[in-house]
């Protein structure tokens, strides 16, 4: 008997047992409940402290459950957009269609190297074996029948006043902010297949004035196709290259039980649909394919917020002005903020050329940023070595090589001062049921680079020297082992370390999974620093021990086929030598309903949090409308609460109130300066209404 026929009789057994996997998930529950899983179980990997943009991932996701991904076309780069499969199961999937032709089920994917029932149910809502979108067959009776157009209002406010909002009480001078407090959002996005992307957006925030008009605007056109025009970008964009040393700007995640996700997957150019207003490219970019070889080049220009201060020697400088900073909060709502808003003009031109086949790529990347100001940080020691002057160059070369069931991929880059820094790392199957990753990065005290987004501890890659090294086992059916161990160097100062130090953090994870409706999973985490003593009495402030330990229990599971519940206690342990064991937690509890054939779901939480010190807060995901996301940190004594209702009002619209709210136990005013609330309560009202056609 043929191996072919062998596997389509497992997957024909397969079938007739477990029929209810054969159909599309959303037979059971909705879409969004789908998409808002496959976030959550992403975010709650990663370190919810770090400011993550899930934008593009959550567009994804939801185009590819409308389209799925068409394996048996090799579309890769799309798989590797869901950042749910890693890159030892998609060269495992390479190998397999080469070997035995196109997939004929979802199901078949259990007889691939590496592919785990449990990763076919993550991605199985976004696969297929179907037709291919494919630009070449476009017409524009086709554009006008298959082009879908999504139009999204969103408000928020919060109800409690806020001190900015208000006349001052002594002077009765008018409010510190000059708007509203009401934010607002618009967005417009056509769409045809993933080829033709076109649309704008809108977006004022709390406390800024709609004198004229919304305080930021985005507007993009991006077209893909698979021919020798392979991308191009017009308006507003964004850009990956490599391992995110010389050149990204957007997603891209750092330490987490995804251990074999330490390799980044770069997708070159794609749209830029989201509202943090500094981070993005504003001009244009294209990406032509010569048979093996990708080149792609790109220039920006805008204008970005910065804090202009007189020069202390003005004859060095052309108007006796600097940046002592860039601004990243994208806020303007009071006379200062909005004297800071596009002070200085930032130019960027980039570009990569990229040699690739199945199993081997290498590229060469280099960027050039100019300033109208020059950036002149703050003189404090840890700084000595950050970025200074009005232009910025960085040359960079990336590789990655599969050689069986391995990947080894890496990048090295160098700054017009000086500064080195590379990466390089390898993920790989020792067996079906283990996989390890190692990466080591070598990150000079004066590298310097703008746009980046690479795997490191510092928030800048430089004064970092570390290796991490992790593996995940199947060791047993339902059961997952996921540890890792990450062991770091700081050559140079840091914010509130003066002295170098070194970091050791370990990490350990246990998952059981008995089916697709329940998932339970126990974390530790340890992390060990030095930090500054803090002791104003001493003439040094000598650097001292500092431990913290997160402990996280977390269970998903359906007693009822319209209801899924989600809990979870997580307890942070801090401990400083000279101050003792300070200790926090957060318990909450999840309740989403869902009854197949309603217009109507439900979705809300409960929580408890008892973090009484700052360095005890804890963060954690929380489901918010659609495209939106939300990750606060619990600190202090008390409750939150949030529910969220959502409306199929018609075929192709939708509506979502959401209420959120904070209840503290150990203070009688929220916040402070202008964000200050009087008493114990901080609730925000969010409503959102979208509508397809």
């Amino acid at each position: 008997m043929s191996i072919r026929v062998k596997i389509l009789l497992c997957v024909l057994a397969i079938s007739a047992g477990n029929a209810m996997y054969g159909q599309r998930e959303d037979l059971e529950v909705s879409k969004q409940n789908i998409i808002e899983q496959r976030i959550e179980l992403i975010a709650s990997l990663v370190d919810e402290s770090v400011d993550l943009d899930y934008t593009n991932l959550l567009e994804d996701f939801s185009y590819y459950f409308e389209n799925p991904i068409d394996l048996n076309k090799g579309d890769f780069d799309a798989l590797r957009e869901l950042y749910l499969v890693n890159e030892v199961q998609i060269n495992a999937l390479q190998r397999h269609l080469e070997m035995y032709g196109p997939l004929r089920s979802i199901f078949e994917l259990q007889s691939v190297n590496h592919f785990d029932l449990n990763t076919i149910r993550l991605i199985q809502p976004f696969i297929t074996v179907g037709a291919p979108n494919l630009l070449s067959t476009f017409s524009w009776r086709d554009l006008w029948k298959e082009g879908s157009h999504d139009l999204f209002l969103r408000y928020r406010r919060t109800i409690q006043q806020q001190a900015g909002y208000l006349p001052d009480p002594q002077t009765s001078e008018a409010p510190a902010f000059l708007g509203s407090p009401d934010y607002l959002f618009t967005r417009y996005r056509f769409q045809y297949k993933k080829n033709i992307i076109a649309g704008f957006t809108l977006e004022k925030d709390a406390g800024e004035s709609l004198e004229r008009g919304p305080d930021f605007y985005s507007a993009h056109l991006f077209i893909r196709n698979n021919t020798r025009l392979k991308a191009l970008a017009i308006g507003d964009f964004q850009a990956q290259f490599g391992q995110g040393l010389t050149f990204w700007n957007g997603l891209g995640f750092g330490k987490s039980p995804f251990v074999m996700n330490t390799k980044r997957n770069a997708n070159g150019l794609r749209p830029y649909t989201s509202v943090n207003e500094a981070l993005f490219l504003r001009g244009g970019g294209a990406t032509i394919k010569l048979g093996k070889f990708e080149l792609t080049a790109l220039y920006s220009n805008k204008n970005i917020d910065g804090n202009r201060v007189n020069a202390v020697d003005s004859a060095a400088v052309d108007d006796g002005l600097v940046v002592s900073s860039l601004l990243l909060s994208g806020l303007h709502r009071t006379p200062n903020e909005l004297a800071d808003k596009g002070a200085v003009n930032e130019q960027v031109g980039a570009g990569n050329i990229k040699y690739q086949t199945r199993t081997f790529s290498a590229g060469l990347i280099a960027s050039h940023t100019v300033y109208s100001a020059a950036v002149t940080p703050d003189q404090a020691l840890y700084q000595i070595n950050r970025f200074s002057g009005k232009t910025a160059t960085n040359i960079g070369l990336d590789y990655q090589k599969v050689f069986r069931n391995f990947n080894l991929f890496g990048e090295t880059s160098r700054s017009a001062n000086g500064g080195f820094a590379t990466l390089n790392g390898i993920v790989g199957s020792l067996h079906p049921r283990l996989s390890v990753s190692v990466l080591q990065r070598w990150f000079s005290d004066d590298f310097q680079t703008r746009y980046f987004n690479v795997f490191s501890e510092n928030t800048i890659p430089q004064n970092e020297r570390g290796v991490f090294a992790g593996f995940e086992a199947n060791i047993a059916k339902g059961w997952n082992l996921t540890a890792y161990t990450d062991q770091v160097r700081f050559p140079w100062l840091k914010f509130r370390i003066d002295a170098p130090s070194r970091l050791n953090e370990n990490f350990i994870q246990l998952n059981y999974k008995p089916d697709k409706k329940q998932d339970f999973y126990v974390r530790y985490r340890i992390r060990e620093r030095s930090i500054n003593a803090g002791d104003e009495m001493s003439r040094i402030d000598f650097t001292i021990p500092e431990r913290i330990q997160e402990i996280r229990l977390n269970a998903i599971y359906q007693p009822h086929p319209n209801l899924q519940m989600r809990s979870r206690a997580e307890w942070r342990i801090y401990q400083r030598e000279n101050q003792g064991v300070q200790r926090g937690y957060l318990v909450y509890q999840d309740f989403i309903w869902k009854k197949q054939g309603s217009k109507i779901s439900f979705n809300t939480r409960y929580a408890i949090f008892n973090c009484a010190d700052f360095n005890t807060r804890i963060w954690a995901y929380e489901s918010d409308v659609l495209f939106a996301f939300s990750i606060p940190a619990h600190s202090g004594l008390g409750t939150r609460a949030y529910a969220m209702i959502k409306w199929d009002i018609r075929r192709g619209m939708d509506l979502w109130v959401r209420y959120a709210q904070w209840v503290y136990t150990d203070r009688q005013e929220i916040g402070s300066g202008n964000t200050l609330i009087e008493g114990q309560r901080r609730g925000d009202l969010t409503v959102q209404l979208r509508y397809q056609f």
